[in-house]
């Protein structure tokens, strides 16, 4: 390539990276300079994460911001610019709210009430409305990052615990019944196999005995037999008493002698039988000397158990932690995701989401009246928007191209609590840029039922260095701006960053984790 070309192409992505950089911090440290509010002030015992400029909440709708925070004390005096429009009580209370697990924090205030019920008589009593100046006496302080990262220090063991049972039970207790299996098959047919030489060698032996001159030979010993008999009876007939008993035993000899050869006949007969339907297949032996079904069966069940063994030993994780900031809304949007990656062209995509426009419902009420100036049947359509998680659950397969270089990979199911479908486009630069790693492209298309239009959100990822990512792009593309939960919704855009993780990137975080957690107990 040539140098000049290249050093354009860094050149230009510096410039590009720097302007964004440059517009986003103009945009966020705007803030409400200039305009006219009322000042309230809160005390807090911990002021963590708040710094000026952060925005003021009221149901979701940014309302203002903090200007100035001072130690009082043992705590935080914290100065907040309200709107002018904007109108609190005394029974107001004020919240420190986390806004991503990056650790920014931002204050959601409830402005109260004109009227409420005393807590102690239960009458209704009015609040005054604060003035500028004035404090907000109830405040509430939020969990931190870091009692969000213990619990997810003590859900990870558990997870990897269960994985690694999976994993022994795949290496161990699967292919030892597999092995038996096999071994079983080898006895079985080298068995049935000596058995089969066995009967031929019968079979041979009674052919040879009953055919040919031994045949005669027999026929003539039956003759000789018969003969032999005829004498004794002319015997018996003409001797006396001693002739004829000594001519009874013998007769009953011979007449056993006869039962034998009758038995002995009907013995061949069958082992005859028996010899032609295993050489036809018949029968429990014949099928299993000459019918290869079974060898096939237990050939097919190996082959499968292999099959689900090699499945789960391929299976890998990959955890995503990404936060997104909307340049219009004015808010953080996070996410945490693990991909389930059980082979290269497959993979299952598990999302939560910290929406700032929150959760949106529908209800739908119809009321009749019998007053002839209004409507007979009034339909009322109410949108709710809760403060709840969403979740992504999705099934992805992925396509490889030009030898494997690029891929395209599509997913369907449910992105961010609705159904939906995406596209995504993986392209490796280092070929082309050598401090570059990868460029992914994310297309998703949902929330098919609240907007006018089906909500478009398209993400470019940068993987600039090992596991961490540059994100930026547009979001809800297909409809305009109205109001919402974060201070609006339909078409924004925002610029963010990711950062990924592998299992033997896991691996490594537990190991470092146990040596410094074992190194502060001792």
């Amino acid at each position: 390539m040539n140098p000049r070309v290249a050093a354009i192409k860094v050149g230009a992505t510096v410039l590009v990276i720097a302007i964004l950089t440059f517009v986003g911090f103009r945009f966020v440290s705007k803030g409400l300079s200039g305009r006219k509010g009322i000042h309230v002030w809160a005390l807090f015992h911990d002021a963590t994460g708040l710094v000026n400029k952060s925005r003021v909440q009221v149901a979701g709708l940014s309302v203002g911001e903090i200007t100035d925070r001072q130690l009082n004390g043992a705590v935080a005096r914290v100065t907040i610019l309200l709107r002018p429009e904007t109108h609190l009580y005394a029974n107001a209370a004020v919240f420190k709210r986390a806004a991503s697990l990056l650790g920014e924090y931002y204050l959601e205030i409830d402005p109260g009430t004109p009227q409420s019920p005393d807590p102690l008589t239960g009458k209704i009593i009015e609040n005054r409305p604060l003035t500028d100046g004035d404090q907000v006496v109830n405040v509430v302080e939020a969990v931190t990052t870091s009692d969000i990262l213990v619990q997810v220090n003590e859900t990870l063991p558990v997870l990897r615990q269960i994985l690694s049972d999976v994993h022994r039970i795949t290496q161990g207790p699967l292919q030892e019944i597999a092995s038996s299996v096999q071994r079983g098959v080898d006895r079985n047919s080298e068995a049935a196999e000596r058995l089969l030489g066995h009967l031929d060698e019968i079979a041979l032996d009674v052919r040879g005995f009953t055919g040919g001159a031994a045949n005669v030979d027999i026929r003539k010993s039956i003759e000789n037999v018969r003969d032999i008999t005829e004498g004794i009876k002319s015997l018996v007939g003409k001797g006396d008493a001693e002739v004829g008993s000594t001519g009874a035993k013998v007769r009953t000899d011979l007449d056993k002698i006869g039962v034998a050869i009758d038995n002995l006949n009907r013995t061949l007969e069958n082992m005859a039988q028996v010899t032609d339907k295993v050489k036809k297949g018949e029968g429990t032996v014949g099928r299993l000397l000459n019918d290869d079904t079974i060898a096939k069966n237990v050939e097919q069940i190996t082959e499968d158990a292999g099959g689900f063994i090699r499945s789960l030993t391929r299976l890998q994780t990959l955890i995503g932690l990404r936060s997104e900031y909307n340049f219009l809304a004015n808010t953080l949007k996070t996410y945490v995701s693990v991909q389930l990656q059980s082979r290269p062209d497959k993979f299952f995509l598990i999302e939560l989401i910290d929406d700032p426009r929150g959760l949106r419902t529908t209800e739908q009420t119809f009321t009749t009246t019998d007053d002839p100036s209004k409507p007979q049947t009034v339909n009322t359509q109410t949108i709710t928007v809760s403060d709840k998680f969403r979740f992504t659950l999705e099934v992805g397969k992925r396509l490889f191209l030009l030898n494997g270089k690029m891929a395209i990979a599509g997913r369907f199911g449910i992105k961010e609590s609705t159904g939906g479908i995406g596209l995504d486009f993986e392209i490796p630069l280092a070929l082309a840029i050598p401090w570059m790693r990868t460029l992914e492209i994310k297309s998703d298309l949902f929330d098919f039922r609240t907007n006018i239009y089906p909500r478009l959100k398209v993400l470019a990822a940068l993987e600039f260095y090992r596991h961490i990512w540059i994100v930026g792009g547009i979001d809800d593309a297909f409809n305009s701006r109205g109001p919402g939960a974060g201070g609006a919704t339909g078409r924004d855009y925002f610029l963010g960053a990711q950062l990924t993780f592998n299992d033997d990137d896991i691996r490594a975080l537990f190991a470092i984790g146990g040596a410094a957690i074992l190194g502060a107990a001792r």
